[in-house]
């Protein structure tokens, strides 16, 4: 997976009504573009129209009608979406294995959207759109409320600096977008290497009873899923010694 992801909330409101320009929003991610293969470029310009969603902030999305050829004999079938998932190679297996789940990839860097959009045509998935945005505003207003079965975190950049913790996705104010888009009884799995980090999640996501239950039980971390396929990050960080942590929520 790639480390880098979709924006946390700014630290504070705007305060265009002391006269000051309004806040940027803290980013937790890097934009590094890359250069695309010429199989990426020709996937964005072939598979693009297929499989990719093209979403602006204040926008409104139907999830269930983003996956129907047409949307007056859609069938609402549960729909899982991954914040950043890099290479897109373990969306890609976790979509196959569960042809009958609905699957939607946030990502921002274009290779990473390039390889996935190559992997979904040769595997010739048809359970997975994708969508190049922040999952900042996706969640807070793009879409409804309730609409999600599931949403995955993988491996978020850790920002291991202190002063650099404020750029963490995974905040008290973020995480309540996340528990407004998934429906009673669904989850919200993350992971991540870097133990500090996990450390943080757990104390935000535990400090939240009333939005979400730790399925291992309180201060506690999960086993990793069958469903939940080993990336090459992954791997690598196994290889350095490195303890990967899963943390699975149900939604309250």
């Amino acid at each position: 997976m790639t480390r880098g992801h979709p924006p946390t909330p700014a630290d504070g409101a705007p305060r265009a009504a002391l006269g000051h320009a309004p806040q940027r929003p803290i980013r937790s991610f890097v934009l590094r573009q890359g250069r695309l293969t010429s199989g990426q470029e020709r996937a964005f310009r072939e598979l693009w129209p297929r499989f990719g969603v093209d979403w602006q902030p204040g926008e409104r999305l139907d999830p269930p009608a983003l996956f129907a050829a047409d949307p007056s004999l859609r069938c609402d079938r549960p729909i899982t979406l991954e914040i950043g998932f890099g290479d897109g190679e373990s969306l890609a297996a976790m979509a196959a294995a569960a042809p009958e789940r609905d699957f939607i990839g946030l990502e921002v860097h274009r290779p990473g959207v390039g390889h996935l959009l190559l992997a979904l045509a040769q595997q010739g998935l048809t359970n997975v759109r994708v969508l190049r945005a922040d999952a900042t505003p996706l969640l807070a207003t793009g879409l409804p409320s309730a609409s999600l079965d599931a949403v995955q975190l993988f491996f978020p950049d850790p920002w291991p600096k202190q002063r650099h913790h404020k750029r963490r996705i995974v905040q008290p104010g973020w995480i309540a977008t996340v528990a407004r888009v998934l429906r009673p009884g669904g989850t919200f799995h993350l992971a991540t290497d870097w133990t500090p980090y996990a450390d943080w999640m757990l104390a935000v996501l535990d400090g939240a009873p009333e939005l979400f239950e730790n399925s291992a039980g309180p201060g506690r971390f999960s086993a990793r899923p069958a469903q939940r396929p080993l990336t090459k990050f992954e791997r690598r960080g196994q290889r350095l010694g490195h303890q990967v942590h899963d943390l699975i929520y149900r939604r309250r």
